[in-house]
């Protein structure tokens, strides 16, 4: 399950996109990054110690080095968040605890700019996952982060990075991917960090939703399914199981998958809430269950021949 179908994975790739509020994708509720665009407060140096209003806490301890500027990335306002730092120094942004639910998924996306300079930047945009309201993953552990985008390019455009996140399908196993929701993590906090490094950097239109994996999940079963034309699949099926002799070990298989087919539509038509990689099970299983329909109607075929001729 560590592979992502196809749909999923062009979720991941990062793109100039333009949009003012959510990505073009089903998610449920509003961004839970309050004033991810830093539209709200005045423009102007932050004060040492304080933040943008909607964020929790300058992540270096407060040396004045935020600003709120004019000049915001593509379609995200009027403003956005200037911060400077030096190789011996570091500037950036915590926001508050967020609540998540770990066996959904999310996508946490924002846009980013860099003043030339070296080839090398110490922006980054992430995130930290906690187990409760005061303890992150693994305390005291680099585990407990990661990075939608670290170290980005200095080329003075705005670029937009998204990624999106899935529950860790092995939680089990002692470690998690860094586009892995871990089992045991009920909070999150965004980091946007500008680390150690001679230089001037930008965020703007932070965004993170929790996304409606449900959605994504019909529309790539159901596309696969017209695509392999599963009723004339089905319909054949059914012409060769009526010829078929009862004890016919090729049309008990055919039976089977004919009813494993039913269900997994039954499940993907209805509206039982259900883990994500439940949905991605399926997901992979879809195609692979094709494969087998279109294999066994041929056997079937095969066997009526066998049968006619002898």
């Amino acid at each position: 399950m560590r592979g992502l179908l196809p749909l999923c994975a062009a979720l991941l790739a990062v793109a100039p996109v333009s949009w003012s509020a959510a990505p073009d994708l089903p998610v449920i509720g509003d961004n839970l990054i309050e004033n991810g665009s830093f539209e709200d407060g005045p423009v102007g140096p932050v004060p040492a110690g304080e933040v943008p209003p909607g964020w929790a806490a300058e992540a270096y301890g407060g040396n004045g080095q935020l600003a709120i500027v004019e000049g915001g990335a593509p379609g995200q306002g009027d403003r956005c968040v200037q911060m400077t730092s030096a190789h011996d120094d570091s500037t950036g942004l915590h926001g508050p605890l967020i609540e998540i639910d770990a066996t959904t998924a999310y996508i946490q996306f924002g846009w980013a700019r860099i003043d030339p300079g070296p080839e090398r930047s110490g922006l980054m945009l992430g995130r930290q996952w906690f187990e409760t309201e005061t303890e992150a993953l693994e305390q005291e552990s680099s585990r407990s982060y990661n990075y939608v985008a670290s170290n980005l390019g200095v080329d003075g455009e705005w670029a937009y990075y998204e990624q999106l996140l899935l529950p860790d399908p092995t939680p089990d196993d002692g470690s998690f991917r860094a586009d892995e929701i871990p089992a045991n993590a009920h909070y999150l906090r965004i980091w946007a960090l500008c680390y150690r490094w001679d230089g001037v950097g930008y965020f703007d239109g932070l965004g993170l939703y929790q996304v409606d994996y449900a959605a994504l999940a019909r529309t790539d079963i159901f596309a696969r399914l017209a695509e392999a034309d599963i009723d004339r699949v089905l319909e054949e099926i059914d012409e060769g199981l009526a010829g078929a002799r009862e004890d016919s070990a090729v049309a008990g298989r055919a039976r089977e998958l004919v009813a494993e087919l039913e269900a997994l539509k039954r499940r993907a038509q209805g509206g039982a809430k259900r883990h994500v990689n439940e949905w991605i099970a399926d997901q992979h299983r879809t195609p692979e269950l094709i494969g087998e329909l279109q294999g066994v109607r041929w056997e079937l075929k095969i066997e009526a021949l066998l049968q006619a001729g002898g």
